[in-house]
């Protein structure tokens, strides 16, 4: 019964995919122009990560790709990890379908670091994550009715958004509030997966208002082979942002967003029954204000606070019990004239762990762990001379902790310059050398099993090469070669967290395109190479080479888009068989119909040809042996419908 079911499920949305589809040139031969929606052109949208300065993706000079609200809608994309999958130089290792091993977001890479920044609205959610800043949680990852946008930035970005942005930043910019208008979407597909969503915002005089809730679940899943991975996730996420308009130069923001999530499940390598949960929520307050057409500032403070549980049935290595809270506070100037462009300020983070701890400095006394840490930052784009710009940064950090544990922290000021080229109207180049610096988190400082007193900071620099073309309006090529070198890096061992050295060295490539009035495209390729002292992504983790891509169709009722990535694994001949395969392509589909204005019904398809695959492994520890893999997800399907009034 189950399995017929199944067989017609899938049918079922099948089918209604190959009939939207269809639709869609059905209603292109019926519909008159003035009926037709066509597309807004997003190629040369404007972008903040690259200089935190409003800037269009063309004349950034910095190797950005910006997943778009359209992008958002054209393919239904649930999460910020749905989106970041189709990005080049992004790699993603899960722990496959186990959603409670893997939290929100798992072991997130760019460039081949996990050294990450990750901003919401330019504020930083990740602070004191250390190396670990790749594993990170945000309310704002589930429900993407509440992102406008999401920027990613690759390689150093240091002197501008300081401690851990060493493979580069990911910007989620939340939707403005410039109209009434609710949606409530609710999806159901295989995997026991359903998804209940509601965003509502709207305006009365000066002051705006957003609201959004999400409640998501997921079970059982199987992977490409058929086999059954036990998995239970229960998730929801919701968050009020509010907005003041003072006057038109002057406004105030107060948002909240909350996040919990319980889990539980079967780990099928350790043959041991798990459980957990996460909570985490976060406070923020904003105050921008124009002076005038050359002064601007913007202050931002926000607590956050994350709370979460794992563990094994008799195996007290994956143990964990984590309470950490958070206090941000930056202030940032910018100053414009028709030759220079100036941003400099001062951020202030302080952490504290919630749960106090005996430390060997203070024997018999538990206490409170904290560390702070002070920045201040300051960055000039000069155009020397008419098409020739100089860039360079300063950024000092002055961190400290409580002293319980008798870790002695460094200061450190990292570098950054950059020259580049408008070479013609269409061609640009740059070429420029950026620092990095990573403090080691509370839990590597303090943890009892693995934390070590005396890790220090990690630091090292980010060389590259750029080029970028403007073929016409709706075609545009850029180009990044890198070179990163960690000259003191933060890993782990068996025996606790060390410092390390690396480097990894690659490039990344995209074309981004319109074809005609209802068809645009994004394709990339990475090329990477990475190695550094005790981390196991060289030992066939990593991608020798990246291919990604995304097709998108709109026009009358009908939208319909095609994305994924093709994965060429770079082998480890100490593991020839530690995966079930090294070269795979997954394909994702969308399609949906509005059969009114404010109604949608619509179709995704996940790893469309049930490709067998895993981004974690086993196999190469002395216990592993061929099929101690995490598998992904096998083919899945979601049937949706979204009202919007």
């Amino acid at each position: 019964m189950k399995k017929t079911y199944k067989k017609k499920l899938y049918l079922a949305v099948a089918s209604s995919i190959m009939a939207m589809s269809f639709a869609g040139y059905a209603f292109a031969a019926s519909t008159t122009e003035d009926d037709t929606d066509s597309m807004e052109f997003t190629l040369d949208s404007m972008v903040v990560t690259a200089s935190r300065i409003p800037t269009k993706i063309t004349d950034a000079k910095a190797d950005i790709s910006v997943i778009t609200r359209k992008d958002i809608e054209q393919m239904h994309i649930s999460s910020v990890e749905e989106a970041l999958r189709t990005v080049p130089g992004v790699q993603f290792l899960n722990y496959g379908g186990n959603g409670g091993m893997n939290a929100n977001m798992s072991g997130l890479r760019i460039n081949g670091s996990k050294e990450i920044v990750v901003l919401v609205d330019g504020v930083r959610v990740n602070e004191f994550q250390g190396s670990d800043s790749g594993y990170f949680y945000a309310a704002l990852t589930n429900n993407m009715d509440n992102v406008e946008r999401v920027e990613v930035l690759r390689g150093s970005a240091g002197t501008l958004y300081g401690s851990g942005a060493k493979g580069g930043v990911i910007n989620i910019i939340t939707r403005k509030v410039n109209e009434t208008k609710t949606s409530i979407d609710v999806s159901s597909g295989n995997f026991s997966t359903r998804e209940y969503k509601l965003n509502t915002m709207g305006r009365q005089g000066k002051l705006g208002y957003n609201v959004y809730y999400d409640d998501k679940h997921s079970g059982d899943f199987k992977d490409g082979s058929g086999v059954e991975w036990k998995s239970d996730i229960d998730s929801t996420s919701a968050g009020l942002k509010l907005n003041y308009d003072i006057t038109d130069n002057h406004k105030l923001t107060l948002s909240y967003d909350k996040t919990k999530a319980e889990f539980s499940g079967y780990d099928y390598i350790y043959h041991n029954n798990y459980s957990g949960h996460h909570d985490s929520y976060s406070l923020t307050f904003k105050d921008d204000i124009t002076l005038s057409d050359k002064w601007s500032n913007s202050f931002t403070y926000r607590r956050s606070s994350t709370e979460g549980e794992y563990a094994q049935n008799n195996h007290s290595l994956f143990n964990a019990d984590l309470s950490y809270t958070y206090d941000f506070i930056s202030d940032q100037v910018t100053y414009l004239t028709n030759r220079h462009n100036v941003v400099f300020g001062v951020d202030y983070a302080a952490g504290k762990d919630d749960d106090a701890k005996e430390f060997t400095a203070h024997s018999g006394k538990y206490e409170h762990f904290k560390m702070k840490n002070t920045s201040y930052y300051i960055q000039d784009d000069w155009e020397i001379i008419p098409h020739v710009t100089l860039s360079g940064g300063l950024r000092h950090d002055r961190p400290s902790n409580s002293g319980q544990t008798g870790a002695n922290i460094e200061t450190h000021t990292s570098k950054s310059y950059k020259l580049s080229w408008d070479v013609t109207k269409k061609d640009n180049i740059y070429a420029g050398r950026s620092g990095f610096f990573i403090l080691p988190s509370i839990y590597q400082i303090t943890n009892k099993q693995y934390g070590n007193a005396s890790l220090k900071p990690a630091f090292g620099r980010t060389s590259t090469i750029g080029y970028s073309r403007s073929f016409d309006d709706y075609n545009i090529f850029t180009f990044n070669w890198f070179e990163t070198k960690t000259e003191r890096g933060i890993g782990l061992t068996a025996a606790g967290y060390v410092n390390t050295k690396g480097l990894s060295r690659g490039w990344n490539a995209q074309f981004m395109t319109q074809l005609g009035e209802h068809w645009n495209a994004n394709l990339g390729w990475s090329h990477l190479y990475q190695y550094e002292d005790e981390d196991t992504y060289s030992m066939g983790y990593s991608p020798k080479n990246l291919a990604t891509f995304a097709v998108y169709y709109d026009y009358a009722k009908v939208k319909a888009g095609l994305d994924g990535y093709y994965f060429v694994r770079r082998v480890n001949d100490d593991y020839p068989d530690g995966w079930p395969v090294d070269n795979y392509a997954i394909f994702n589909m969308s399609a949906s119909y509005a059969p009114t204005k404010n109604i949608s019904i619509y179709a995704k398809a996940n790893n469309i040809f049930d490709k067998m695959y895993s981004e974690r492994t086993h196999v190469i520890y002395a216990s592993g042996k061929p099929g101690d893999w995490y598998s992904m997800p096998g083919r899945s399907f979601v049937l949706g419908m979204q009202v919007n009034f």
